[in-house]
């Protein structure tokens, strides 16, 4: 039905254009089929709708009164059309296709063929793009449930500018309830096939769930969050208006208190009974090998996330091999500053106890970390011409994470900005304990989550206007952690710590934690290692603070293969451009690399190969030219 409609309607348009001053490009097969799909998973994903922004018209109709269908049927639905999308892709006559086509079919056979494997398995929850796209093996957990994230998105991505928004806000707000229900059911579902976290992971979600049902109803970001956005548009409104709207307004929050109290909070507590009840079939058994086709589950979440065929033991090794490395880096870097007696990791762990590093626990010392962080990025953002031909025009803002997320998220996160400029880009800064967040490791951890890491490159590639929408909405995890880390790198090379030997310290430890997680996460999903064994490694080998590497490791636990996307993309820029400076000579262009790897979005890391490569003899003739000019 839809594929006649398109004819229907490509036929109307073309007779139409044939009558008028002016004939736009036909639209080919190809690009019909990519306004299918990119449709489909709009109006599929309202909540994706409302984080990229788009317009209802390309959704089918308005999205901000709706969640998503988190039910059993709608993810089996989900799952079919993953499937479904890749066998029509494989079926495209690649022939056809001009460049920049060919260059978006790679890109979306990459993406579907992941998604398509991941849809394979019928338990936990599964996303068919977008941010954390694939399988995660647990519905109810302390990272991604709905009860963790509707919360952040409802504040960062509902927008309240008038009554008919206000009152899609609650509509919206009666589903959230519905979904925590459709995510318990599937949990039980779940159960019934052996498919539960593990003790511990029920027990954190079960506190999380309990921190919801025990503040009051008043408090809730739900209201709170509603309350602030309700709040800013009366301001905003002339004052005889602000006088009109008041009994409106009041009872749109007394409808919001009522659902939080009647509806969303019983909802935490169901899902809390259910957990309670099913812990006693709970192991400690931390990997996903223990689960049915566990391994094939694991296969499938390694190459998802880093777009690779890398088996376990290959990237477990390769871990082994980077810790070594940075060992050696970093035995040097604490003799410096007059640390000589212990291990590596024992002498980082007496950097990370020293109070000399460390912010005041307190409201002044949260205050003066975030004032630290945006001189610092403001800094960057000064330097940044130097190493990018192209700047992000998206603004860009700095944030406490929000209080009731504080206990399940890590340390810091970036949420991007929306495709049509409403909400901005924002890194959010984990302030729940400040001996967790020292001045050693502050700085590297602002370059990779905002300038010029994450900001800069999800910012570019959602604002490039001559690719398709899909495009812009599907994510390589691999690709974008990859290149969050090698903006690490990048400030590093640069100069950032020439006079800041303990922040480049904290650099290196950076680069050590994350080739110790491809030791960890393979080693709990592919080696059976327990939880302990994987705290224990990263105890001895980082050095850093107990509530950090416990939240880190459960992370990995719930989240298969995500973590391992970091080490194996930044290795795979950094030989790139290696490859492309040895190749070039004199004619490399650090700004024109950083211009080729960022200005196509996107990109699976075989991809990514591709078009640094095609740039390498475009450079030189460009090179070429300016010398003539000379």
């Amino acid at each position: 039905m839809r594929k006649s409609g398109w004819i229907l309607g490509l036929t109307l348009l073309l007779s139409a254009a044939a009558c008028g001053p002016a004939r736009p490009p036909p639209v080919s097969a190809f690009e019909g089929r990519l306004s299918d799909w990119t449709r489909e998973i709009l109006a599929d994903s309202p909540e994706l709708a409302s984080q990229a922004g788009v317009a209802p018209a390309q959704v089918g109709g308005p999205y901000n009164n709706r969640l998503d269908d988190r039910s059993e049927a709608a993810l089996e639905a989900r799952r079919s059309a993953a499937i479904r999308r890749y066998v029509q892709l494989r079926a495209i006559d690649t022939a056809a296709l001009d460049t920049g086509q060919k260059l978006t079919y790679e890109i979306l056979r990459e993406q579907f063929e992941g998604a398509s494997d991941s849809a394979a398995f019928d338990y936990g929850s599964f996303f068919p793009v977008g941010d954390g796209a694939g399988a995660q093996p647990y519905v109810l957990n302390q990272m991604s449930s709905a009860f963790v994230t509707l919360p952040s998105f409802l504040d960062q991505r509902a927008s309240v500018r008038s009554i008919p928004d206000a009152q899609a806000y609650i509509q919206r707000l009666h589903q959230v309830a519905v979904a925590i229900d459709q995510e318990t059911r599937r949990a039980q579902q779940d159960a019934q096939r052996g498919v539960r976290p593990p003790l511990f992971i029920m027990d954190e979600t079960i506190a999380a769930l309990d921190g919801v049902r025990n503040t009051a109803p008043a408090a809730q970001p739900y209201f709170t969050s509603f309350q602030q956005k309700l709040d800013a548009f009366v301001t905003s409104q002339p004052e005889a208006r602000r006088l009109a709207l008041q009994q409106e307004v009041q009872s749109l929050l007394a409808q919001a208190q009522a659902i939080v109290r009647d509806e969303i909070i019983p909802a935490h507590e169901r899902a809390a009974s259910f957990l309670r009840a099913d812990r006693a079939n709970a192991t400690d058994a931390a990997g996903v090998w223990r689960l049915p086709h566990g391994q094939e589950f694991y296969a499938a979440a390694l190459k998802l996330q880093t777009t690779t065929d890398l088996t376990p033991q290959q990237i477990h090794q390769i871990g082994l091999d980077r810790v070594h490395d940075l060992n050696e880096q970093l035995d040097i870097a604490l003799r410096r500053v007059g640390l000589t007696a212990g291990t590596v990791g024992q002498r980082l762990s007496q950097m990370t106890r020293d109070p000399r590093y460390a912010y005041p626990n307190t409201d002044e010392g949260r205050a003066q970390l975030m004032h630290d962080v945006q001189a610092r990025l403001g800094r960057m953002l000064q330097l940044a011409p130097q190493w990018f031909g192209h700047l992000p025009r998206a603004r860009f803002e700095v944030r406490r994470v929000p209080v009731f997320a504080e206990a399940g998220s890590s340390g810091a996160y970036y949420s991007a900005p929306s495709l049509d400029g409403s909400s901005p880009g924002i890194y959010f800064v984990n302030l729940r304990d400040l001996s967790e967040m020292t001045k050693i490791d502050l700085p590297t951890q602002d370059f990779h989550e905002a300038i010029p890491g994450h900001h800069f490159q999800i910012s570019l590639a959602q604002e490039l206007r001559d690719v398709p929408l899909l495009r812009r909405l599907i994510s390589f995890n691999a690709y974008t952690e990859g290149w969050g880390l090698y903006a690490e790198q990048l400030a590093d090379e640069e100069g950032s710590y020439d006079n800041d030997p303990v922040g480049r310290i904290g650099y290196l430890r950076w680069q050590l934690w994350r080739a110790a997680r491809l030791v960890v996460d393979t080693g709990i999903h592919a080696g059976r290692w327990t939880r302990q064994q994987a705290i224990d490694y990263l105890t001895q080998t980082t050095g850093d603070a107990a509530g950090v590497i416990a939240t880190e490791v459960d992370r990995y636990i719930v989240m298969p293969g995500q973590a391992c996307g970091y080490e194996l993309g930044r290795r795979e820029i950094v030989r790139l451009r290696e490859d492309a400076r040895n190749t070039l000579g004199p004619d490399f262009d650090l700004r024109g690399f950083h211009d080729a790897v960022l200005l196509h979005g996107e990109l699976p890391l075989n991809v990514l190969d591709q078009v640094v490569q095609d740039w390498i003899p475009e450079q030189r003739r460009i090179a070429e030219r300016e010398r003539r000019r000379r």
